[in-house]
Formats: C-alpha cells, structure tokens, sequence
C-alpha cells in the first residue's frame, strides 16, 4: 500500500488538519484524558478525530463473522460498512508499520487528531503524569512534549504544568499551541494600525476566548505566583495563595447555645411532671471546670459554656417555671435543641477558604475562628496606566481651544482601584517614540498588566502602536460590540498590555467586560466572567443582531414595590452621565434584536465591581 506524506502541522486556513498527542508511563489516566479531551474539543465545535497506537496485536473484528473469514480467506483490505458507519482493516502480512505521518493521509479532513501514542513522532504532546515513575520524566526524554497534564503541585521540571482536572485549561492549551486559536489580526505596527478598520469585526466571546487561552497558559508556565503574608485585617479584598485549613474543630467543644438549663431528654420524659431538681453548679462561658450532670437533675447553662456530660437538651430560660429549686419544663420541649455539637462548623483538616478566593469580611470571621492570625494571599495585580496624545491635557492646565482633560486616566485609575489592583500612575506620556519606548520598556519590567486608551493609531504623531509593535505582540481587534469596537491586548515583555477605546463610557464598559477577567485571573482568581442576575426591563430596545450590547441602566421601585431597570432619555456612547446616573449594565446578546418590555435580561450591577451602593 502506498502512503502519502501530509504535512504535521499545517494552517487551519488551508483545512488541514492538526495534531496533538498524550503521552505518558502505564497506569497514568492517558485514555481517560484523552476521552474528556476529545468531548471537551466537540463540544467547544471542533471537528475532532484519534488515533490509538497499541503495543500488542489488536482485532477488532471478530472470529466467526464475514469479515473476519474475508481477512481469513488472504484478503489484505476488508471494509465493513453500515448505514453508521464503516471500518477498513488493512493487513500488514509482515511489511513494515507504517508511521504515523503516513497514517495521517487516511484520515477525512478535521480539525485536529488528537494521538494517543506514538512517543516517538515528532508531533507535540503532553506527558500525563498521575503517579511518579521511577525512570522520571518522558519529556527529559523527548523534546516535543510540550507540557505536563498533572495533579500534583511539585513536579520538578521546566515545563507548563496543566491541571489535569480542568479539562478547559487542557483543551485551551492545545488550540492555543496547535495555532486553532489565534489571532488572525496583524500585530500593531507603524505600518499597519491595531484598529485598522480593514478588519473583520470580531465576536466578543471569540476575544474573550482568546484572552482566557493567552492568559491561563501564561499562569500555567510560571512556576510561582508572587505571594506574602499578611495580617489578618490588612487581607480585606486579597486572593488567597493556598487553601486555609483548620488545624481544631470549630466549635471546639459542645456548647451551649441560649441561656437556660441543660438536661437529659430521656431522664425528663420519665417523670410525670415534667419537673427536675436544679443542681447548685452553674456552667458558664469561659469557665475551665468540666460539669458532669447528675442523673435525673438539670443545670443552668449559659451561652457559649461547655455543654455539661450526659445532658442532651437546652431549654431556654423564658420557656421554664422555678419552684422550690425544682425546674419545670414544657411537655412540648424539643429534644436535643439549644446547643452546638463539636464540629459542627468544621473539622479539623477542613478546607474553610478555597486558594483563589477573594476575602470578604466573612472570611476574615471564619479565619480569625479558625485561630488564623495571618494569611497567605497573592500580591494585588499591579497595573501601569498612561495617556498619551498632544491634545490631551492634565487637570489644572489652561485648555486651549482643542484640547482635552485626560478624563480617562482618571476614570480608569478609579476603576482599576475598585477592581483591587496596585495601580501606577505614568501620567500623560510625550507623543515621540523613544519616550514611549522607554516607558513601555520599563512597565513592561515589574508590572503584570499595561492598560492604556485611545492611543494606539498610527497617526503622523502617534507613536504607541509603532514601540507595540517593535516590543510587544499586540493584536489589534475591530469587536462586534456597543459601545467600544477597538480593543489591543497582548503581551510588552512580560507585561500584558490592554489598549482601550477612547470614548470614556466604551473604556469603562470594556475595562469591565475585558479587563475585570483578565485581572481576576492575574490575581489569582480564575477567568470568569461578571455575574449576572435576571430582572425586568423597564422599557423597550431595539437592536441590530451580529453584535453584543451593554445598556447602561438604573434601577427604580414602582409603586407596586416592583423593581424595573430604566435608562435615562440621553444615552449615546458619547453621554459620560449615562454611566454616573446607571446602576449596572443589561447584557443583550448577538442573537438579539428586540426585547419586550417587562422581559427578564441579564443584569450587571456595577456594585458587584466595587462601584456603587447594592
């Protein structure tokens, strides 16, 4: 049989396909990854195919049936076809097995062959390790493995480490390597500008996609993320760097809950009145000595004591009768009420916050119960902010007739503050390229993330998106969106860089929507999108499909106590008091081209971004 030669890794634009493997020692979980890769891939809509190399003679056919007696029989190729599908099973009869290259030409056109196997290809892959080998590593062996798939914390190796878990990071990683997730926009240069209009427009999920892939491989390579201890009341807003547990059980002890007195359900239901003697101790918050009920007697407790051995129950004070130093009880008393076991809260050995979680004033409580006097937290993302432009002016400084205040930089340092980020200031940058250049160089250094806005044209005096594209790998995208349709992002060294429309309310709507889940997961947090909550439309909209929109809206009580969402009469792109007089934003999707009013939509409340009242 003759073989043809493909091409491994060739363009998705010319309907090739690419390939990709797993590898790794026996017994590691290649297949199940494998398995969750493929549905993973399928369901993000690629096409996808496998190939599975055995080590071992492999029938898939079956003794006994027809095909299997055409094979017998000395036929070297026997195709089995049904209406779901068909099979060709090629006899080799002792010439040599041919390569993976040469078995790529068989397959139909895909996206991509996932390949279980074949170490020895040139393909690149990713080593599946679950439990340590004594013979090490494969990838000291082989240089095409390109990252590990893994569940442990400390693999000693230079090499992206994938949470073999998260099957979304996995299958990002592999479009992104394979090139199946790029951007197909130039990078910024002199000569061809990031928001050239010459673009086609590009779908917000399909940035954001892209976004997440850059961002989470970049994550993924660094072997550590920048953290400290810190007091516990400095760690208000922090992420935290590795899972708190707690090393006692919270309640420590059983407890009591009300003040009343304590007893033993069964010793009270033998009597007839319902009555017990009081015993002469009390037991108390705080107090060291350990009470043992005595049979048939009940104790006055009060809240937070040590719940005395062998009592049951609590009745609260209100709810008992006193005579003669004998407590009478209601015959409807619940049994075992009034008191806190051991542990109820958590074990010790719990999990009490999860690594990544920001802390809220709740989580301060639990930790400071948990006996927790300082935290391990991620350092806040640390932002560089500049302006840029001849016509844009500081506050303070005499206008002139077409200049502008730098109302963005403003807006923005706010903004990122809210989001939690160590923001510096680089003020307004001269428009000359060396300037530009040294500023970048030296953010780019020691900061994660550059944002800036409405600077990177190439303009006769605009000199941004020429360093950008002399530094940085920055790709200009024309988004299918409202407001805002320019976004950049990239990297500038190991910095990376958000450039941002210039109209102020599209900056603010798309630091937001872009750049709060590109700081979440610089922090620490994980890509995730704002959340949205549903309530009713206050009025009616109208839209064109193919882009996504964000309505700025506020929220006003009808007088039936019902809550609408609303907008005010002025609220173009250009109407900065349509953000200052709004509550949140109304997602409307690209499918959507009307809604009703009284409809459900999907609210965004700026409060959940720090901005605002709830």
């Amino acid at each position: 049989m003759q073989y043809n030669q493909p091409i491994l890794m060739p363009s998705l634009g010319n309907n090739s396909m690419q390939v990709f493997g797993v590898v790794g020692w026996k017994n590691n979980g290649k297949t199940t990854l494998v398995e969750r890769l493929i549905s993973q891939l399928t369901t993000m809509g690629y096409k996808v195919s496998s190939v599975k190399h055995a080590h071992h003679n492999v029938d898939i056919d079956e003794p006994g049936r027809d095909s299997y007696r055409h094979r017998a029989a000395g036929a070297i190729e026997t195709l089995v076809a049904t209406d779901q599908r068909w099979a060709l099973m090629h006899e080799l009869r002792g010439d040599p097995e041919p390569s993976l290259e040469q078995l790529s030409s068989l397959f139909s056109p895909c996206d991509i062959v996932i390949v279980e196997g074949y170490k020895g290809s040139p393909h690149p892959k990713l080593e599946v390790v679950r439990n340590l080998n004594k013979r090490g590593f494969l990838a000291h062996q082989m240089p095409n493995i390109v990252a590990m798939a893994t569940d442990k914390d400390d693999l000693d190796i230079e090499l992206p480490k994938l949470d073999i878990n998260n099957i979304e990071q996995v299958a990002n990683f592999v479009l992104l390597h394979t090139g199946l997730i790029v951007d197909s926009a130039t990078p910024a240069t002199h000569t061809n500008d990031c928001y050239s209009p010459n673009q086609q427009l590009i779908l917000a999920s399909t940035a954001w996609q892209r976004m997440q892939v850059q961002v989470e491989s970049a994550i993924t390579s660094q072997q550590t993320r920048a953290n400290l201890w810190l007091p516990l009341d400095q760690c208000m807003n922090c992420r935290l760097a590795a899972d708190l547990i707690t090393t006692y059980d919270n309640p420590r002890f059983d407890n009591v809950a009300v003040d009343g007195y304590a007893f033993n359900y069964e010793h009270l239901s033998r009597t007839q009145d319902f009555t017990l003697p009081l015993m002469a101790a009390e037991a108390n918050a705080g107090g060291s000595a350990k009470l043992t009920l005595q049979a048939g007697h009940c104790i006055r407790v009060l809240t937070g004591a040590r719940m005395p051995a062998g009592a049951d129950t609590v009745v609260m004070q209100e709810d008992v009768t006193i005579d003669n130093n004998c407590v009478s009880f209601a015959k409807d008393c619940k049994a075992h009420g009034n008191w806190r076991p051991q542990g109820e809260d958590v074990k010790a050995g719990d999990i009490i916050i999860h690594r990544g979680q920001q802390i809220r004033p709740q989580d301060i409580g639990l930790a400071a119960a948990a006996g927790h006097g300082q935290l391990n937290v991620y350092e806040k993302v640390n932002v560089a902010l500049f302006s840029t432009g001849n016509e844009v002016y500081e506050l303070g400084e005499e206008l002139p007739e077409d200049g502008i205040y730098d109302v963005n930089r403003h807006l923005l340092k706010a903004l990122l503050t809210s989001l939690h980020c160590e923001v510096t200031d680089l003020g307004i940058l001269a428009d000359d390229y060396d300037t530009l250049r040294a500023a970048l160089d030296a953010a780019s250094a020691n900061h994660q993330l550059i944002i800036t806005s409405g600077g990177a044209s190439t303009g006769s005096h605009d000199h941004v998106a020429a360093v950008l594209g002399d530094i940085g790998e920055v790709h200009g995208w024309r988004l299918a969106i409202k407001p805002g349709r320019p976004l950049a992002f990239g990297k500038v060294g190991k910095a990376f860089f958000l450039g941002l429309p210039g109209n102020p309310v599209a900056a603010n709507v798309c630091t937001l929507m872009f750049g709060q889940p590109l700081i979440r997961a610089l922090s620490g947090g994980g890509w995730q999108r704002p959340k949205f909550y549903p309530q009713k439309l206050g009025f009616e909209v109208k839209k064109k499909t193919g882009r996504r929109e964000w309505l700025r809206v506020f929220q006003e009580r009808q007088d039936n106590g019902e809550i609408l969402l609303k907008r005010s009469a002025s609220h173009g792109s250009g109407i900065l008091t349509s953000m200052t007089r709004a509550d949140g934003l109304v997602e409307l999707d690209e499918t959507t081209s009307s809604v009703s009013k009284n409809s459900l939509v999907d609210f965004i409340p700026f409060a959940s971004f720090g901005m605002g009242d709830a």
